[in-house]
């Protein structure tokens, strides 16, 4: 069995820890979670037992992206790279490396992907409309690869690159079940069936950005957090 060490690289805002509990079933309170986590794991100690294998940015080489400064009215065009670990984007000047973070950019918009800033972290927006937005974000793990004790050495610990789904309603921000079933159910009642059918029609996947944006797109008039 693999076992798993999860490095935690995303800063959680406070309206995130403390989501409203009435907000159902498929939505999730990460305290608890998050408590266990910091009590399991020494970021430090993980990372300078040794060396992780493996990438932490998001794409496998640099991306022109139009980027939005907070603290100017023009737009750059460069080409960047999320660092998932840091929680910044970067990129090259000649042999110099420049990071852009969250207090300087308003949004980093790729060709397939946008991301904004809320509550101090980069997001990936996935939909925005004047009843809720739906974000991902994206952090990355340390996993101990399978290998067989006294006959193969133990190998470096890899980074693997994850995300979580998230909404926000009324500012507020709150995990989602990232299933197909928790996602249908946030919809009402009177139109899953729909939801579902249009799911296995247009082949949606849940955890694809593009599928997410039309799912939620087509009916954002009909969501409701039980």
């Amino acid at each position: 069995m693999k076992s798993k060490i999860i490095i935690l690289l995303l800063i959680f805002p406070l309206n995130f820890l403390f989501a409203q509990e009435s907000l159902g079933s498929d939505v999730i309170n990460p305290l608890a979670s998050l408590q266990n986590i910091i009590n399991e794991v020494n970021i430090e100690k993980i990372e300078s037992s040794g060396k992780i294998d493996g990438s932490y940015y998001f794409f496998k080489t640099p991306n022109v992206a139009n980027i939005k400064l907070s603290d100017s009215e023009r737009n750059l065009r460069i080409k960047v790279n999320y660092n998932i670990r840091k929680d910044n984007f970067e990129f090259k000047n000649g042999e110099d490396l420049f990071a852009i973070s969250t207090d300087k950019a308003e949004s980093i918009v790729f060709a397939n992907h946008r991301f904004i800033v809320f509550n101090s972290k980069f997001y990936e927006l996935i939909t925005k409309n004047d009843k809720f937005i739906i974000l991902k974000s994206h952090f990355v793990e340390a996993i101990q690869p399978k290998y067989q004790p006294g006959i193969e050495d133990k190998p470096n610990l890899r980074y693997r690159k994850a995300n979580m789904l998230n909404v926000v309603v009324n500012n507020k921000i709150s995990q989602l079940k990232s299933t197909k079933k928790a996602i249908i159910a946030l919809f009402s009642k009177s139109v899953q069936k729909k939801v579902k059918s249009f799911i296995k029609s247009n082949k949606i996947n849940v955890r694809d950005s593009k599928d997410l944006k039309l799912l939620f797109d087509k009916f954002k008039d009909q969501f409701v957090l039980n």
